[in-house]
């Protein structure tokens, strides 16, 4: 995939395989790829997808729902809304994280 200039590995499901090449840039425009949003991500984009970034880098796994939405204040239903195709392949997707176990 290219991002601008940018060369970005992405596998076959769409995720990123190196979670180094993030950026805000690219999480903007594989947003309007999966067409989760067709401008800018919202500020509640911004609370999911930052939280699990860091969840994930400092325990080395992917929040569930519910520790997402205690972490951001955020309902389940407003963390579906916002990523429609689901929190993995929404928001784990636009974090720049590796596709999740068991993930179908």
């Amino acid at each position: 995939m290219v991002e601008g200039e940018k060369y970005v590995k992405i596998d076959n499901d769409g995720f990123m395989t190196r979670e180094k090449q993030w950026t805000r840039e690219l999480a903007e425009f594989l947003a309007r790829e999966n067409r989760i949003v067709d401008d800018k991500l919202s500020d509640d984009h911004w609370k999911v997808i930052e939280f699990i970034r860091e969840y994930y880098l400092n325990c080395d796994t992917g929040p569930s729902i519910v520790r997402i939405g205690r972490a951001t204040g955020l309902s389940p239903n407003r963390i579906c809304e916002l990523f429609p195709c689901g929190v993995a392949r929404g928001a784990y997707r636009l974090a720049g994280l590796p596709k999740p176990s068991g993930c179908i």
